[in-house]
């Protein structure tokens, strides 16, 4: 039987096998378009089941719900063709089905089961970190790289992209310093890693270096700008460390080079970066102008998908600043729709935490605060469970400082902005933190008073 680039058996031809190898490179690279790749070998050699059941993965870990027509097809034809495969390539076909039901914490078990037996199967490390990170489950991030690390080798092809994807999860388990060590290592081998760029974004994001990030990823644009799929999140990354900054004008000037001209391309990834770099503007005090009305008409496309309470989340954000009131009231109706008929995790999920913080943030946009607090404060540590990253769940944190402000409950505003600074010293939460203790003072020490 022939091998792929990893050692393990696949079932199909050769060419096959070598269309396998491409769409992995281009995964793990954020490159080409691994799905086209998969679909044109699955379909010229009805044996490779494999590359079928990979294409359902990838469309359905990219946004397509389960019962998308290409999602359900690409299953079928899996199905007519896997018993005659090998017991891994089953294995990857009820991990597919799985994630089409909604099951998404039973497909990373699938995938783990096989990595048990073939820690070097690309596809399953690749699905299990992704589907990790939507579920927010930052140590089996860490740690499903951790147990298969030593099986690779720098003489893999892909073993750089294996150091890149362990930085972000020792990033997101707070092991910053180590974090670090294997980002950089990564994009020693490979320059054009955007993965491992991204996870370094984040080290020094989460420990307040930003002038170093700003020029770190300036610098390295040339390269990340070529991961095409990861391009706007790292644009996103240099816009959160202009915004803390205060340079307003600088960071519209990153979302329109970086993001707005991507979001007709109708990536997830690229709306979730748009929607919450835009919002997150407005929290510091800028305008945006009208670049909210074509971000929303994209997301709308998106409002009875629910395949993530994060998805929603930024589908939430739009709504709440859309000139069409329709849009809100379509999202509330769509959301209850999905609370009474859905299934699987992620129902579970957006009806115990997400709906909550949903509701907050569109309370927040009306004007609501005192609900908006009410809302999203008894929640705010459970909100790990939408997914995501910790710098993209930030945004949560900043808008319950805001509308605590707005509400009038300062002190409740300088306990969390006193709690962010223990963690982020940055001069942006000096700032705010300093102006609500004058405020304070002045109210409990009115000028006469003594």
């Amino acid at each position: 039987m022939i091998t792929d680039a990893q050692g393990l058996s696949v079932t199909g031809a050769a060419a096959s096998v070598d269309a396998l190898n491409q769409a992995i490179t281009e995964y793990y690279a954020w490159k080409g378009d691994p799905v086209a790749v998969l679909q044109s070998a699955a379909h010229a050699d009805p044996a490779f089941s494999l590359g079928h059941s990979a294409t359902a993965s990838l469309l359905m870990l990219s946004g397509f719900t389960g019962d998308n027509t290409a999602v359900t097809e690409a299953m079928v034809a899996a199905d007519r063709t896997v018993a005659e495969g090998t017991p891994r390539e089953r294995m990857h076909l009820a991990a597919a089905r799985a994630m089409s039901v909604g099951e998404m914490y039973g497909a990373a078990a699938i995938w783990e089961e096989i990595l048990i037996d073939h820690p070097r199967d690309a596809l399953a490390l690749r699905f299990a970190h992704d589907m990790y990170f939507y579920l927010g489950e930052s140590q089996s991030i860490r740690d499903s790289i951790a147990r298969v690390l030593p099986q690779w080798s720098s003489s893999d092809p892909a073993y750089g992209f294996v150091l890149g994807q362990y930085a972000f999860g020792l990033e997101e388990t707070g092991d910053l310093a180590k974090a670090e060590a294997f980002g950089r290592r990564a994009i020693e081998i490979n320059p054009e890693d955007g993965w491992a760029v991204h996870a370094i974004a984040h080290v020094l994001e989460t420990q307040c270096r930003q002038e170093e990030g700003i020029v770190f990823l300036e610098e390295s644009q040339p390269h990340w700008g070529k991961a095409h799929a990861l391009a706007v999140h790292n644009g996103w990354h240099l816009g959160l460390y202009l915004l803390e900054q205060g340079r307003i004008d600088e960071v519209l000037a990153a979302y329109d080079t970086y993001i707005a001209t991507k979001i007709a391309g109708d990536a997830l990834l690229d709306l979730v970066d748009a929607a919450s770099m835009l919002w997150r503007v407005e929290l510091a005090g800028g305008s945006v102008g009208d670049r909210w009305e074509v971000l929303t008409s994209q997301w709308m496309l998106h409002v009875d998908d629910h395949v993530l309470a994060f998805n929603d989340l930024h589908l939430a954000f739009c709504v709440s600043r859309s000139k069409d009131p329709d849009h809100i009231a379509r999202l509330r109706a769509a959301l209850d729709r999905y609370e009474r008929d859905g299934m699987g995790d992620n129902h579970r999920i957006t009806r115990e935490v997400g709906r909550r913080i949903i509701d907050g943030i569109l309370a927040f946009a009306t004007g609501d605060y005192a609900q908006a607090v009410d809302l999203l404060l008894p929640v705010r540590y459970q909100a790990v469970r939408i997914g995501g990253s910790h710098a993209q769940r930030d945004v949560l944190a900043q808008t319950l400082i805001i509308a605590a402000e707005r509400s009038g409950r300062r002190k409740l505003e300088r306990a969390l902005l006193t709690e962010r600074y223990a963690i982020r010293p940055t001069e942006t939460t000096k700032g705010q933190l300093q102006k609500v203790e004058n405020w304070i003072a002045a109210q409990e020490n009115p000028p006469g008073s003594r």
